[in-house]
């Protein structure tokens, strides 16, 4: 639930003011499954986490990370929440990527980024893209050059 994930942000907000930490600078939306697959539920709390009249985050400060369903960054594009995106790469052909991120076999390398070269960006914005070195699997030089772009 959507209310959740606010509780979350509040949770630990309320910690760090009460610890004299300061507060929370930044948000990403990881780590407890795949955030788009939980499509409404995210969007609602990210309408609460960013309104001026709730929390008042600055989108600019807000990063949802993905493993990549396509439809659903699609549809975060249209939904027009403005949030970074982070996307697991983790791979450079679709044969690694389908052994260590089954996602893949639904969504392709070709498909996933053409949604992220459909994703809506403000000027100075851009995608992050996340890769998790696995030696022996996804490190070797061939993989360095795949993933350089040209210059």
């Amino acid at each position: 639930m959507f209310s959740e994930i606010v509780d979350q942000v509040l949770v630990v907000s309320r910690i760090l003011r009460d610890e004299g930490a300061g507060g929370i600078t930044n948000i990403v939306l990881m780590g407890m499954g795949e955030p788009l697959a939980n499509f409404d539920e995210v969007i609602k709390a990210i309408r609460v986490i960013t309104s001026d009249r709730a929390l008042g985050y600055s989108g600019r400060r807000l990063t949802l990370s993905t493993d990549g369903l396509v439809p659903e960054m699609d549809a975060l594009g249209r939904a027009g929440v403005k949030v970074n995106l982070a996307v697991s790469l983790n791979a450079t052909t679709d044969e690694t990527r389908d052994r260590i991120m089954p996602v893949n076999r639904r969504y392709p390398l070709k498909d996933l980024l053409a949604a992220c070269r459909r994703f809506p960006l403000d000027p100075r914005r851009r995608i992050t893209f996340e890769y998790v070195l696995l030696r022996g699997v996804n490190d070797s030089e061939d993989d360095a050059l795949r993933i350089t772009p040209p210059a």
